[in-house]
């Protein structure tokens, strides 16, 4: 299995290299294949949601894809199959689904909420069971994952239910930092890593089936429910079993663990915990703080960074030293507080993710250093 960690290890680093300012959606990508759930992405034409999906679903040999995008004039057919000729002649109503969703391993459904009542409740059952009911068959799916694509999020009532399907949530946008702008336009081609095989990623699946919950984990997790419930954010069972059955320990996994660490794996929650857009940011601050403070506190500190660069990009031309100065300033104080923490220590996937966050605030120094001081 180690094998295969690394091989997941390579594909991750040439997706966030080739796609700028998209690590946690690849994360929850990754996620979402080992756990087994589907993952939904909102957000604006262009942010790139097909382009890394389909740049994933070629990494992994033997894997059937497949695409659609839906409208509300959308049909069965479409993502179903026809109906077989020769077998509706004899009174038989059953579909050809090879090369369609029923088949795939990986679905990818562009605009999923503008689809008719007709296909939105037969995808239901294809997304809960992994069934698809062919006439009097019932069909079992590889489904591995579906991603769902929106521009924005659902308000009607009757397609709450799909919403809810989806275990992970991602808002990708455009890609905002004059760095990596620069980077993706002037990117010269990547080679691609070696692929993974499904077999390969079944074994991954099967291996997170067997990592151990203990009761240390669920009192953690008792505790968050808790909290949630204070600031009214009240989750399904069937959304908890899966974090605790399916998220959790596909995070371990990942990271080359047969047991599941709190405060290393919990990052994961705050795509997952919350039901409505406006919940984000309260969710995000109490898993944070219950699970694990220390991610909490640097994660706070990139943004802040990412907020005072930004602020400096703007200034003007007669402006730029002076603001460029004491944004340098910031940043460099922010720079050692995240080396502190480096330096307290931890474990080496969590020193790493320190590392990666101290690696971003340098990138963001350098560049405001480059547009304000011409240095």
């Amino acid at each position: 299995m180690t094998t295969t960690i690394d091989k997941i290890a390579d594909i991750r680093t040439y997706l966030q290299t080739k796609f700028k300012e998209r690590d946690e959606v690849v994360e929850g990508l990754l996620t979402a294949l080992v756990a087994n759930v589907h993952i939904l992405l909102i957000g604006p034409p262009g942010s790139a949601k097909s382009a890394i999906t389909v740049a994933l679903s070629g990494l992994i040999d033997g894997f059937d894809y497949f695409q659609w995008l839906l409208t509300k004039f959308s049909t069965p057919e479409e993502l179903f199959g026809p109906y077989d000729l020769a077998k509706l002649k004899t009174g038989q109503y059953e579909r050809i689904t090879d090369g369609k969703l029923p088949t795939a391993h990986m679905g990818y459904l562009d605009e999923i909420f503008k689809a008719n009542s007709a296909i939105l409740n037969a995808l239901l059952t294809v997304i809960n069971e992994r069934v698809f009911y062919n006439g009097t068959r019932r069909d079992v799916s590889p489904l591995k994952t579906l991603i769902g694509t929106s521009n924005e999020y659902p308000m009607e009532e009757e397609l709450q239910a799909v919403f809810d399907r989806f275990m992970l949530r991602y808002e990708p946008t455009y890609v905002k930092e004059d760095a990596h702008f620069v980077d993706m336009l002037l990117q010269a081609s990547v080679a691609a890593p070696a692929p993974i095989t499904l077999a390969e990623l079944e074994i991954l699946q099967d291996a997170a089936s067997q990592i151990h919950i203990d009761q240390a984990i669920a009192d953690a997790l008792v505790s968050l429910k808790a909290d949630l419930a204070q600031e009214g954010i009240f989750l399904s069972d069937r959304r908890w079993v899966q974090v605790v059955k399916q998220l959790l320990p596909a995070r371990a996994v990942l990271a080359g663990r047969d047991h599941i660490v709190l405060e290393e794996d919990a990052e994961i929650l705050i795509h997952a915990l919350w039901e409505d857009p406006s919940q984000q940011s309260t969710v995000a601050s109490i898993v944070r703080k219950r699970l694990d403070p220390v991610a909490g506190q640097i994660a706070e500190l990139l943004e802040d960074a990412r907020d005072i660069a930004n602020n400096a990009m703007k200034a003007s031309d007669d402006q730029a030293v002076a603001v460029g100065t004491e944004a340098i300033k910031k940043l460099k104080n922010i720079r050692n507080e995240i080396q502190a923490f480096i330096t307290a220590g931890g474990s080496p996937s969590k020193v790493e993710r320190m590392k990666e966050s101290d690696g971003k605030v340098e990138e963001l120094l350098k560049g405001v250093t480059r547009k304000c001081l011409g240095i």
